[in-house]
């Protein structure tokens, strides 16, 4: 029986922008406030207010970039997630949709498994002590 040991990773190689990790560190305290509800769902308006960006050219245009960024896959070698094992696995941060002034995000359970258990050093505020 061969048992899978958690070899911890530098999963994020180029540090965010200050905007982008703000942008994450907001999803994953409204993940954690709303009982690790993966599910989320933002008016534009109050994120470009959480954010400070108001004052941005185009602070819409700049949500979508941010989100972008924050949605570079991790590459995750010698990964474990639940039943299954892969050498080599790219994962993103969430899932997300514009609508109606709105954005519809699922926050992946994979990804938060990975930065949790294979990152050297979280990068999400409270993520070394989950």
């Amino acid at each position: 029986m061969v048992l899978h040991t958690i070899e911890k990773q530098k999963l994020i190689y180029e540090e965010f922008e200050p905007d982008v990790l703000r942008l994450a560190q907001i999803l994953y305290n409204t993940y954690i406030e709303d009982n690790y509800e993966l599910f989320i769902e933002v008016k534009i308006k109050t994120l470009i207010k959480v954010l400070k960006i108001q004052n941005h050219k185009n602070p819409i245009q700049y949500v979508k970039y941010l989100f972008e960024e924050l949605n570079e896959p991790l590459c995750v070698k010698n990964f474990k997630f639940f039943k299954n094992t892969y050498k080599m696995r790219f994962i993103y941060f969430c899932t997300y949709g514009f609508r109606n002034g709105s954005i519809d995000i699922e926050l992946s359970e994979e990804y938060l498994y990975a930065i949790q258990n294979y990152m050297i050093d979280p990068y999400l505020q409270g993520m070394k002590n989950e």
